[in-house]
């Protein structure tokens, strides 16, 4: 059956009739009439979906500093039952970006739809398939964040994204043309004259409707959106690391360096992480749990982690060294003390030289020690060197010279009647 055979027919039947361009065009009008629409707006559910896409023509801004034309992405959701729509600019359709913009929409509605449908962007799904598309990560986590679950729009099917293309469509008319003679100079101010025509845009009546979408969205939708969780959705993503020698994983631009159990060494792990939080996963379990630091080279553990003799070295300080002296006498106590007190130089640098002092505590005899440190306090050498010579030569040359002094002292002429002072000779 052809076109031009029904128009044949029908010129038989009235010959006076249509034209068969006209009679082309008048057939096309009634098979799209009696063809049953997918897109009539009674046959969405109130907060049912969630339509997703990007527009085609991209807005831009002047960079202040540099002078250059930066274009921006214009992203696009719209809840189909009302209508209501969120339009916001942001700088690429990658998936950071493209995350950041769902999430926005879904707090700028005040909860989540049941289903979220994307277009078939890049940044939404991985593996592009009829009947079973794979979605991003990234699109699957913020999804189960919100209790909702992500769909694609149906490849080469245009009635499936109708609303938010016409949604994207009349942003053109509402809120492009209205900027195009303006100038912007950052992504900030170019988002708050969108913020500001977009709603004016929710807030107009509905050609053939008394009522705006703002207004339905309110009394018919807002309702029936899931709430909100307590916290906001943050993305994830995903490393894998082997655990260093010394049982830390390296991660972010940044190289900070987070523990990991020690009997993990050597082994592959999973890392999680968001701008907060790092978790560590092996074999499917969580071993570790750590608070996302930013400090370049820096290191954040778990005392339990580290290795026995590594759990002690985290545990050093200068009153660490100096309590552990304390128990040996106040003099030992006192030496540390003068030990940690230079300024000049680290603390850790110390660090060998209080063992050794301590050491020589465990070691020596409680006298010769303790004569050794108040020998090293008279003598202002308060280190472990001269400490350990007075321990080793068990403080003779000391002893040799004091009783030298006390030789001298003693031979020394003694005072008696026959020996004139200085008044005799006056």
């Amino acid at each position: 059956m052809t076109t031009l055979l029904l128009w044949e027919e029908y010129r038989k039947d009235v010959p006076d009739g249509y034209g068969l361009t006209q009679f082309r065009f008048h057939l096309k009008q009634n098979t799209v009439a009696i063809k049953p629409s997918t897109v009539l707006k009674m046959l969405h559910q109130p907060a049912g979906k969630m339509y997703i896409d990007f527009a085609g023509d991209r807005l831009s801004y002047v960079d202040m500093e540099t002078g250059e034309v930066v274009p921006v992405e214009t992203f696009a959701a719209v809840l189909p039952c009302s209508g209501y729509t969120f339009i916001t600019c942001i700088p690429s359709q990658g998936i950071e970006h493209f995350l950041g913009a769902v999430d926005a929409a879904i707090r700028f509605f005040g909860g989540a739809p049941r289903i979220l449908v994307p277009d078939n962007l890049r940044s939404a799904v991985k593996t592009f398939d009829r009947w079973s598309p794979g979605l991003t990560d990234g699109l699957n986590d913020l999804a189960t964040h919100y209790g909702c679950c992500a769909q694609p729009a149906r490849i080469r099917r245009p009635k499936d994204k109708a609303l938010v293309e016409d949604a994207v469509h009349k942003s053109y008319k509402r809120i492009y043309a209205p900027l195009r003679n303006r100038l912007f100079h950052s992504l900030q101010e170019l988002n708050a004259a969108v913020e500001e025509l977009l709603e004016k845009y929710n807030s107009r009546r509905m050609q053939g409707c008394d009522y705006s979408r703002v207004e339905r969205f309110l009394a018919v939708e807002k309702p029936e959106l899931l709430p909100l969780p307590g916290e906001r959705y943050q993305m994830k993503r995903h490393a894998l690391l082997t655990v260093a020698p010394n049982c830390f994983v390296q991660l972010g631009r940044e190289r900070h360096h987070y523990s990991v159990p020690s009997r993990l060494i050597g082994n592959k792990v999973e890392v999680i992480f968001t701008d907060t939080q790092v978790r560590i996963y092996h074999d499917g379990s969580c071993i570790a749990t750590h608070m996302r630091s930013f400090k370049q080279g820096g290191y954040t553990w778990v005392k339990e982690h580290l290795p026995s003799q590594t759990q002690a070295y985290y545990e050093y300080s200068p009153q660490y060294f100096i309590d552990k002296g304390s128990k040996y006498g106040p003099m030992a106590e006192h030496v540390l003390r003068e030990l940690f007190s230079a300024t000049d130089r680290p603390a850790e640098v110390y660090y060998r030289s209080a063992q050794g002092i301590l050491a020589l505590a465990r070691e020596t005899e409680p006298e010769l020690f303790l004569l050794a440190c108040k020998i090293s306090v008279q003598c202002g050498k308060c280190n472990y060197p001269f400490i350990s010579n007075l321990v080793k030569s068990k403080c003779q040359g000391y002893l040799m010279l004091q009783e030298k002094d006390e030789e001298n002292q003693a031979s020394a002429l003694p005072l008696h009647e026959n020996i004139r002072g200085a008044q005799a000779y006056k």
